[in-house]
């Protein structure tokens, strides 16, 4: 124990003779496996040049962690960077923002902010964790990593309402960051810990998050269609607005998404963009709603309505049009057509809407489950009665990653209806579009498989 001791008294001197410190530092070690874990961490990064960004946070919470363990056992967050540590550093959000955010530590959420010197005076804070509900902390905590040496400190926190309460100091840069001096911040770690361990977090509440993110992103679709595909390895601060920038980095779908395609930004396809960005900001169709024949408001809301078959009549709802031996009918032909070429099971639900696109039209949509985990969607477009097909109708079908499908009816068409199907698992979505000859679009609400309780009411 006394040469422990004596090796970080020599450690702390060593420091001292480096750096000109206004006050004593606690100083952390980092271990060599943390330090190879972190690099590991950064090689995950797709995004050239911000790997050593994602380097030095994933060094700031071992360091963060490292210090815990040691001051408050009782507030060690070491079990859930093992079993997290992919939630805590998302290559997506962290290639955005230059902060590890949302850190759990007993009752508070913390945020660390890595510094790559013991002698800033200056700390760069992205504005979007003191900005935006979604990402602000309860505490924000400057990490200096010096990484040659293989060291950490605690420079200094802050709560979050004393960072509001002295923002008019901040100044405001160009790339959605803040600069402020070290100054403003407690040097006092001791108080952190008691903060963490005697405080509650009702005496220090957040900003809520509002609960119009969806409608904003969905109107600002056809901006975002035009700027996106500009980004070509530029930041979101160098194409859009911060307004813009705060609809995008509030939908971690889109965010993902982003990332995903980072490589191909250029040349991403509008088409598919535009659904995708649909796809994120509406409401969609719970699938296994529909397989266990559950009927409630939400679905009626999406102008779907049960339809029924031969055999099926008991699962139809108390409706004329539901009732009409000529629906039944109309869509047995269909389904017998159909049956050629695709085997449609006895145990699949079936569901329509009628809709104006040039002309007045049908859709049904049919749903059955596949073995391991899978389930289908299959889509029809059928001509009303009494109407003469339009120079053209097309069916479109994509996924969070392409347009997976597309089919065109026209006049000289044998059959007065199109349809396409499509099988996905629990992590795919699918947004169903349908264009007419003269540029009307209809998009139907996506439709997506969520797992919920099977005790829920019907």
């Amino acid at each position: 124990m006394v040469v422990e001791d004596s090796m970080n008294n020599n450690i702390d001197d060593l420091i001292d003779d480096l750096f000109d410190f206004p006050e004593h530092i606690e100083t952390i070690e980092l271990e060599p496996e943390q330090c190879e874990k972190a690099l590991q961490i950064s090689r995950d990064m797709r995004i050239e040049g911000k790997q050593w960004q994602l380097y030095l946070q994933a060094l700031a919470l071992f360091a963060f962690a490292e210090w815990l363990e040691k001051r408050e056992p009782s507030l060690s967050i070491y079990r859930t960077i093992q079993q997290q540590i992919s939630p805590i550093l998302k290559p997506e959000y962290a290639s955005l923002i230059d902060a590890v955010y949302n850190l759990q530590v007993g009752e508070f959420k913390v945020c660390l902010i890595p510094i790559i010197s013991f002698s800033e005076n200056e700390v760069t804070i992205p504005r979007a964790v003191v900005d935006i509900p979604e990402f602000n902390n309860h505490f924000y905590i400057v990490i200096a990593v010096e990484e040659e040496l293989e060291i950490a400190a605690i420079k200094g926190f802050i709560s979050y309402q004393n960072l509001i309460n002295y923002q008019s100091q901040f100044q405001l840069e160009k790339d959605w960051t803040y600069q402020l001096p070290l100054t403003l911040f407690n040097h006092e770690v001791d108080e952190l810990l008691m903060y963490l361990q005697c405080y509650s977090t009702a005496t220090m509440p957040l900003p809520v998050v509002p609960n119009n993110r969806q409608t904003l992103l969905a109107q600002m679709q056809r901006q975002l269609v035009n700027l996106l595909p500009q980004l070509n390895h530029r930041h979101l601060w160098e194409v859009l607005t911060w307004e813009q920038g705060v609809a995008v980095l509030t939908n971690t779908e889109l965010v993902k998404w982003l990332y995903d395609n980072s490589e191909v930004n250029s040349q991403i396809s509008a088409l598919h963009l535009s659904d995708f960005i649909q796809m994120v900001s509406q409401q969609a169709v719970n699938i296994q709603r529909w397989l266990d024949n559950q009927i409630d408001d939400m679905m009626q809301a999406f102008s779907w309505q049960m339809s029924s078959i031969q055999g099926q009549l008991s699962n139809a709802l108390p409706s004329p049009i539901r009732k009409s031996s000529n629906l039944s009918q109309e869509l047995e032909g269909i389904l017998a057509e159909i049956r050629r070429n695709l085997e449609i099971p006895n145990i699949a639900n079936y569901f329509h809407q009628d809709i104006v696109l040039e002309i007045p039209l049908r859709v049904y949509a049919v749903v059955w489950s596949l073995p391991d985990d899978e389930w289908t969607l299959l889509v029809v477009l059928k001509v009303l009665p009494g109407n003469q097909i339009p120079y053209s109708l097309n069916l479109r079908i994509s996924d969070q990653n392409e347009i997976l499908v597309e089919e065109q009816l026209q006049p000289d068409t044998y059959h007065d209806y199109i349809f396409a199907q499509v099988i996905g698992n629990y992590e795919d979505k699918f947004l169903v579009t349908f264009t007419s000859s003269n540029g009307e679009v209809r998009t139907l609400n996506p439709f997506v498989f969520i797992r919920e309780s099977r005790n829920m009411k019907r």
